[in-house]
This record gives structure tokens, sequence and C-alpha cells, in this order.
């Protein structure tokens, strides 16, 4: 019955992945397309959780979810650093 469960929480991720994609090319100025990156990024990690509770394996996702938001997070505030630009 969980593995139904999981299944089609893993199929509307995906869904909601491909829409947020979809917008994201839709969208015509930069920092709307970061936002929807850095969106991204949480339903991602949120995937990756999904798969390892599907796979029976949840403490080495758990790691692998963590990695990718640290990266993801650091990603982020490097970018925001860049395009705002320098302040005087």
């Amino acid at each position: 019955m969980m593995q139904i469960f999981w299944t089609a929480a893993l199929g509307c991720l995906i869904a909601i992945l491909m829409i947020m994609l979809i917008m994201m090319f839709r969208k015509k100025y930069p920092l709307n397309k970061l936002n929807y990156v850095f969106a991204m990024n949480t339903v991602i990690v949120l995937l990756i959780l999904t798969v390892g509770f599907i796979d029976g394996r949840v403490d080495m996702y758990i790691d692998i979810a963590l990695s990718y938001s640290i990266l993801g997070f650091v990603t982020s505030v490097i970018l925001a650093k860049y395009m705002g630009g320098r302040r005087r």
C-alpha cells in the first residue's frame, strides 16, 4: 500500500518539476529564471527522498539529498551575490 503511495507521490513531483521547467523557459528575465531554478532545487530534493522511500534505503538517499541541498544553497548565495552587483 505504501509503495503505491510513494510511486504516486513520485509521479506528482515529476509532474510539478516538468511544469516548473516549462514555466522557467517561458520567462523572459534571468532573475525570474533563477527563482524557478531555486524552487526546482527544493522539488528535486523531495524527489530524491521519495526515490529513497521507494528503494527502501532512506539513509543513503538522505545523505545525497542533504549534499544536493547544501550545494543548491551555496549556488544560490553565489549567484545572488553575482547578480546583485557591488555596493559602494
